[in-house]
């Protein structure tokens, strides 16, 4: 991720550690995503734990920077107020 908004000047990271609640919606989102293809695996196409384990592994190998950075822009957006003075200036709707 970048450092600052190119548009209004937000530090992206205001301090250590800011991240650390990012994590908590980082594991809901793949929990919620890979549980789902988990239990079909096993219980519709009969595949063992541990078919259904790689399976889930590389899945969420795959699609972790993608769910690492929604997470990453919910936790900043819950986290930082809108301004609505700085999107009337920038044109942000």
């Amino acid at each position: 991720m970048p450092k600052r908004c190119p548009i209004c000047n937000l530090k992206y990271e205001p301090e250590p550690g800011f991240y650390f609640g990012a994590m908590f919606i980082s594991y809901t989102i793949s929990a919620f995503i890979l549980l789902p293809i988990a239990l079909l695996a096993v219980f519709m196409f009969s595949w063992t734990a541990n078919q259904a384990m790689l399976l889930i592994i590389m899945i969420g190998a795959v699609g972790f920077l993608k769910i690492l950075r929604i997470s990453r822009s919910a936790w900043l957006n819950v986290m930082v107020p809108y301004d609505a003075d700085i999107a009337k200036r920038t044109d942000i709707k």
